[in-house]
């Protein structure tokens, strides 16, 4: 009999290493096929300071244990508003974007796949992200985790939120450069997605937010890639989209030709 932990990912630790935004990963070639439209942007976005950063975290021992029930999907996202509204935690700017079931699941030897008959549940986590003016936020920080057991007990509170202040505004890279450098590999930021985006669905401007504790000063715009891997997994990525930030990183000039076209920053579009 093998017991499988089923509905809960790790995130994976990085830092900053001393820029403003995080590190970019050596990825290797991405080998992309894109099938999303390319989104209307703006002229400039905003550039966000970051204030400073809360934590809190709260979690009952014994949040691993086989439970009689738990909330299904529908009743652990009211559960985890009113909480949050009852604690008075619960952002402005924050929304759900996942439910997910952790339960214990046992093999059946003769089949070889998972007895559905057998799971036993242990408990319902809701998980919130963020938007900032309407741009969703991406990355491991900014982030709340409620977890609920028999008849709604909170079992685990998880948050994680910075306070922002905007700072400035910034042009940003066309989308062919973004895509040519994921393509390439290069200044592709550090994610706890291990997956390489294969197929691309959607590609949207938005911001990254670093892990909790990270010594990240800015939110400087980054594109956004969304799609499947080339087993079919869900994947994303993303690219610095500011250039003075890229440049900084992987340290090489800040003119460059891109497929047939040109593109040069005026460093006075930076203003911070």
């Amino acid at each position: 009999m093998l017991v499988i932990l089923a509905g809960f990912a790790s995130l994976v630790d990085f830092h900053n290493f001393g820029l403003q935004e995080p590190p970019l990963a050596d990825l290797g070639s991405e080998n992309l096929f894109i099938e999303a439209h390319a989104p209307d942007v703006l002229d400039k976005y905003p550039v966000y300071r970051v204030l400073n950063e809360g934590v809190i975290h709260e979690e009952n021992s014994n949040l691993y244990r086989i439970r009689s029930s738990v909330p299904d999907e529908e009743e652990a996202k009211e559960l985890a508003n009113a909480y949050l509204i009852s604690i008075d935690e619960l952002p402005n700017d924050s929304y759900i974007d996942g439910v997910d079931a952790c339960q214990i699941e046992y093999l059946d030897h003769e089949t070889g796949s998972v007895d559905p008959e057998r799971a036993e549940p242990m408990f319902m986590k809701v998980s919130y992200s963020r938007l900032i003016d309407g741009y969703q936020v991406v990355g491991p920080g900014d982030s709340i985790t409620v977890c609920f057991g028999d008849d709604g007990e909170v079992l685990s509170f998880f948050k994680t939120w910075r306070e922002l202040e905007r700072s400035g505004d910034v042009a940003i890279v066309p989308v062919e450069v973004a895509i040519k450098r994921l393509n390439d590999g290069n200044g592709v930021l550090s994610s706890a997605n291990v997956y390489r985006v294969h197929n691309v669905d959607e590609r949207q401007v938005g911001y990254f937010s670093d892990i909790s504790g990270a010594d990240q000063e800015f939110y400087y715009p980054v594109w956004v890639f969304k799609g499947t891997d080339s087993c079919g997994n869900p994947a994303e990525k993303y690219v610095s989209a500011t250039e003075e930030i890229y440049q900084q990183a992987v340290g090489t000039e800040i003119e460059f030709p891109i497929d047939g076209f040109y593109y040069s920053l005026d460093e006075e579009e930076l203003i911070v």
